[in-house]
């Protein structure tokens, strides 16, 4: 298996690589692709939203769970970069936090076994009790794994090792959707609420294999000069240097910010779907199945762009997608095809083929070009700065929430999703533009 991997991953210009190269290919790829089927099981676009969805009709509520899968993990991040930073080894950062994080998934799985969602109210707090618990416990996994990640390979090695790694992540996570159509079908499937808990229950054991994958790492430590530099440093005002002075890392942060909005209408798709398109009740296992194939096409696209050109490429493509996604909801809101629903299944699909594409981005593209722009001694720092921004963005499910219930309210459904589609085209639009703006790293 190693020869197979490492002939498809090494550069043809490069020497094959040392023992502990090889491992750590192993090691990331196994992590990589046990991570991606783990989440599959529990996308927060749909199987997180439509649990919640059938507990409360409070949209600001069902905002709020996938509001926090996003805003748990990336806001933390500037702390656990704090964390980090000059730590000559950051293996300890990695496996302590995901140990304690990932059994968050077996309490969810047991509490709907135990109680069976009763009461509905305190269940769904229960559920965001326990995502923020895994993803405040994988922010600090995260900084430490980008950082490791980063000095253990080279970047055209890591962009082939994250994007074979996802793409066996992929096609293994389509069985993992078809899992959960099946366990969530209206009328073969598993009765309410067991069914949540079994889905639960498979990301858990998939998370575990994940971790155990870390554990084989061989952490590449970092330099002894750029721990002392780094050490004798003040975080903030290294930070305050670099947001003053750099600019490929505030345009970054800019652009980051402008196309992390469309988390907000991501939020509501499933439900403007629902509800206004009337597309019925059973989508929510199609829709996961749409964003399944769409991460593998989309890790197959990312990969190919990141090796054969940069991971600039792979920026400017997903600024578009972002752009793409909310456009296609708002089309069906339009007088042209307002009286086209039969249509509107297969919009919706492609667009949650395009959310199980951006899904994927992150490693490949912002991150990435972060990460191949900053100095070494500020790489935690940087990454950290890019995600607490991206945590910012993430509250925007809450305030789509509270906008939609003020518009229901108010007797305007279609209009109240319309104008929070539009606002979302008008930002991302404008991180196209400034996506253009960014340099390649070569000319810098």
């Amino acid at each position: 298996m190693l020869s197979v991997a490492e002939h498809a991953l090494a550069p043809r210009a490069e020497a094959i690589p040392p023992i502990d190269a090889r491992r750590n290919i192993f090691a990331f790829m196994v992590d990589i692709m046990a991570f991606m089927v783990g989440t599959y099981f529990v996308p927060s676009t749909t199987v997180l939203v439509g649990l919640a969805s059938q507990l409360t009709e409070d949209k600001a509520l069902v905002g709020a769970v996938g509001m926090t899968w996003a805003v748990s993990w990336f806001l933390p991040q500037l702390v656990a970069a704090r964390v980090v930073r000059g730590k000559r080894y950051q293996k300890p950062y990695l496996v302590i936090p995901s140990v304690i994080g990932r059994n968050a998934f077996l309490l969810i799985a047991l509490w709907l076994l135990l109680t069976g969602a009763q009461p509905p109210l305190l269940t769904v707090w229960v559920l965001i009790g326990a995502i923020a618990v895994f993803n405040l416990c994988d922010a600090l996994a995260g900084v430490a794994w980008f950082d490791m990640l980063s000095r253990a390979l080279t970047p055209r090695l890591r962009a082939r090792v994250v994007s074979v790694g996802q793409i066996i992540g992929a096609v293994l996570g389509i069985g993992a959707g078809i899992v959960v159509e099946r366990v969530l079908a209206p009328e073969s499937g598993l009765p309410f609420p067991q069914n949540y808990a079994l889905i639960f229950s498979c990301t858990w054991v998939f998370m575990l294999i994940s971790l155990g994958a870390t554990v084989l790492i061989r952490e590449v430590p970092m330099d002894l000069s750029e721990q002392q530099h780094a050490q004798h440093t003040a975080f903030f005002a290294s930070l305050r240097v670099a947001l003053r002075e750099d600019r490929v890392f505030k345009c970054v942060l800019a652009l980051r910010f402008l196309t992390g909005v469309e988390l907000m209408a991501a939020s509501f798709y499933l439900v403007f779907a629902r509800e206004v398109l009337q597309l019925g009740e059973g989508i929510t296992g199609q829709f996961n199945m749409a964003l399944i194939i769409g991460g593998l096409i989309g890790i197959a696209l990312f990969g190919w762009l990141a090796d054969r050109f940069s991971a600039l490429s792979v920026v400017r493509v997903t600024a578009l997608m972002q752009v793409t996604a909310p456009a296609l909801a708002l089309a069906f809101l339009l007088p042209p095809l307002a009286a086209l629903r039969e249509w509107a299944l297969g919009a919706f699909l492609v667009i949650f083929a395009l959310r199980g594409a951006l899904e994927h981005s992150l490693v490949l593209g912002v991150v990435s070009y972060l990460m191949d722009s900053a100095p070494q001694r500020h790489r935690a720092m940087y990454v950290g700065t890019l995600n607490t921004v991206s945590g910012v963005v993430a509250l925007s499910p809450l305030l789509g929430g509270f906008w939609l219930d003020g518009f229901i309210a108010a007797g305007q459904r279609a209009l109240g999703y319309g104008l929070m589609f539009a606002f979302v085209v008008v930002l991302a639009s404008l991180g196209v533009w400034l996506s253009w703006r960014l340099p390649r790293l070569g000319a810098r």
